[in-house]
């Protein structure tokens, strides 16, 4: 299994495998993106996009946006969906080697409840910050 950071010309070409599996994520969240306005983040360098491999298959993905606070920068991990979470949990290496390289002090996750969880059993250094509430009005 490998993680492949895509070009947006290689995310657009696979697009019809890739979206499909962010969409298992996105349909879990508040609607606050479509597919298209992922791509256009995508096309236009404002997110990455990385897909996981397995036997030249696509079996995982995920998007990434590097956030500029006033005092640092971080990878903000905006979805991540795919099949066998523990072993494509194994990928975060090189995400975070990729936060690194960018100049980031830290990768974020906001997501449901399990994840506070699930994520620090398959990845060793994330913890709870905060939650994220929200009333629609």
């Amino acid at each position: 299994m490998k993680i492949h950071k895509t070009t947006p010309e290689e995310a657009l070409q696979h697009w019809p495998t890739i979206a499909p599996i962010l969409s298992l994520a996105r349909d879990t969240g508040q609607g606050e993106s479509s597919m298209t306005d992922y791509m256009n983040k995508i096309l236009n360098n404002v997110a990455q996009c990385w897909v996981v491999i397995e036997d030249d298959k696509i079996i995982g993905a995920g998007l990434t946006e590097i956030l500029n606070y006033a005092q640092h920068k971080t990878l903000h991990i905006i979805l991540f969906s795919g099949s066998n979470f523990e072993e494509q949990s194994k990928m975060f290496p090189v995400v975070e080697q990729f936060a690194r390289d960018s100049g980031c002090k830290s990768c974020e996750q906001w997501g449901r409840q399990g994840w506070a969880k699930t994520l620090p059993k398959y990845v060793p250094g994330f913890k709870q910050a905060y939650v994220v509430m929200r009333k629609d009005l």
